[in-house]
């Protein structure tokens, strides 16, 4: 194999991921320049180095001061990403897991993003009616260089403590670069959760192309504003 590619198992080492998660995130086109060669899946090595260091974003506790107050959900789900089939069997084992499957994980403070999601989430468990709307703990604030929404499916329904005592299904986990950021997204997923159509279309598990398509169209018909434009 010619040296300017490499494999799974490379990128996996390079971004300090698993091979599964490798997998998926290329089933999921969330990396754009995989291409097959002889059945087997191959990548350029400078267009990964490239890649990466695009993608890193170290999580810090001062915000990001330019503000985007025309931020979106779709486009946050943009910067972050979508993920199908999380195994983990608690809430602890799920974090891990979507916070490695982020291309850029190794170059973030995920243990300080986890401590602070599962600080809020200890107060009162933020999911009801099978869907988890996670965030950091405004108390131990940790912040990106631009703010992106997890969207995540889970392959068996995990009690995450609900009031409702209703197993979670799919969870939104939100991390910021800024508090106004942080609020508008905030104030964007609690309107929509009110909204049947959006609920019952996120449930449908559609291809992360068509996801995104669904929530443009679901943020145009609910605040009424071309948000992508």
């Amino acid at each position: 194999m010619d040296k300017t590619f490499i494999s799974i198992k490379g990128v996996a080492e390079k971004l300090g991921v698993s091979e599964k998660t490798i997998y998926r995130m290329v089933g999921d086109n969330q990396i754009p320049f995989a291409v097959k060669i002889g059945g087997q899946w191959r990548f350029k090595a400078d267009e990964v180095v490239d890649w990466i260091d695009n993608q890193k974003q170290p999580a810090t506790t001062v915000p990001r001061q330019k503000t985007d107050y025309h931020i979106s959900l779709a486009s946050a789900l943009e910067n972050g990403a979508v993920l199908y089939r999380i195994h983990g069997t608690n809430r602890d084992e799920i974090i891990d897991e979507l916070l490695a499957a982020l291309p850029y994980s190794a170059d973030l403070d995920t243990k300080a993003i986890k401590i602070s999601v599962l600080s809020r989430e200890s107060v009162a468990s933020s999911s009801m009616a099978g869907i988890a709307w996670m965030r950091p703990d405004p108390a131990l604030p940790v912040y990106l260089g631009k703010t992106m929404v997890i969207l995540a499916f889970l392959e068996q329904p995990v009690d995450f403590k609900a009031l409702d005592h209703r197993k979670t299904e799919l969870l939104f986990l939100v991390l910021p670069a800024n508090n106004t950021e942080m609020a508008i997204i905030e104030r964007k997923l609690w309107r929509l959760s009110m909204s049947a159509p959006f609920l019952a279309g996120i449930r449908e598990q559609l291809t992360r192309k068509k996801l995104l398509e669904f929530i443009v169209a679901q943020e145009g018909a609910v605040f009424h504003q071309g948000l992508l434009k």
